[in-house]
């Protein structure tokens, strides 16, 4: 992990279900991947990058979320992995 995050690239919505300014991103890093990689903009999803690393994502993904979005989350992932 590359320093902390610049907060500015976040939507808050993204995080709707838990309090944007209490997650602790290295914590709670497969939380993030995830939800980032889900439902994330382009560029929430190079921040993402640029914060954990190629090398740490692919570990820390897993399609646990809303069915409907697995495609997303997989299109996602070819495309910026």
């Amino acid at each position: 992990m590359s320093n902390k995050p610049d907060l500015t690239k976040f939507r808050k919505t993204l995080f709707w279900d838990t309090t944007f300014d209490r997650i602790d991103f290295t914590a709670h890093s497969r939380y993030v991947i995830n939800h980032v990689f889900e439902r994330g903009t382009e560029e929430e999803i190079k921040e993402i990058i640029r914060l954990y690393g190629r090398d740490t994502i692919p570990k820390n993904l897993y399609h646990n979320g809303n069915p409907l979005l697995r495609h997303q989350f997989n299109a996602n992932i070819e495309k910026y992995l």
